[in-house]
């Protein structure tokens, strides 16, 4: 997969001018992805209301994140493509995934994010990694000190996680 571009574009979901939009150039053809920094939404397209992409996804999503679906046009045009917030975990750095909020009449919801904090390294054993057997996770995430974010302050969540870190961007990794 080749990466053939990137630039910001108006959001489908929210209006925000902050949704990051990349191509890249599969074995399958040209794909676009979406993720909106303000809302978290992604999409991309193969996510197309009559797709296998999209049953599949139904199929390994949980309930609430189903429940929090949308379906738009992408930016610039098209056929309409099915919208869901995101979870991202960053091992070394940590989590943001979207949350029911607590002590509300309605339902809402939020982005949590929690960080990643070392496991001692004579407690690893205790942390099997299920898909690499014999080895162990040597990060867990922090669920006791988690903080949470207004459902248009994905980009604050992100920030909170150290995803803009200037070491993380390509080329500048040590």
């Amino acid at each position: 997969m080749k990466q053939l571009g990137d630039k910001l574009v108006k959001s489908p979901i929210c209006d925000s001018d902050a949704m990051y939009e990349s191509e890249f150039q599969t074995q399958d053809g040209v794909i676009k992805t979406w993720l909106c920094m303000t809302s978290g939404y992604t999409s991309n397209t193969t996510m197309t209301l009559d797709s296998e992409a999209l049953k599949q996804t139904l199929e390994l999503t949980a309930e609430m994140i189903k429940d929090l679906r949308q379906d738009h046009e992408p930016p610039g045009g098209g056929e309409k493509l099915a919208w869901f917030p995101t979870a991202i975990t960053m091992p070394e750095k940590g989590m943001i995934f979207p949350e029911p909020l607590k002590d509300v009449e309605e339902f809402d919801w939020g982005w949590t994010v929690v960080k990643a904090i070392p496991i001692p390294e004579e407690d690893q054993h205790k942390y099997p990694d299920a898909t690499n057997p014999g080895t162990f996770y040597k990060n867990r995430m922090d669920m006791k000190n988690l903080k949470r974010y207004d459902k248009l302050c994905f980009m604050d969540a992100a920030e909170e996680l150290g995803m803009f870190d200037p070491n993380l961007i390509e080329g500048n990794a040590n």
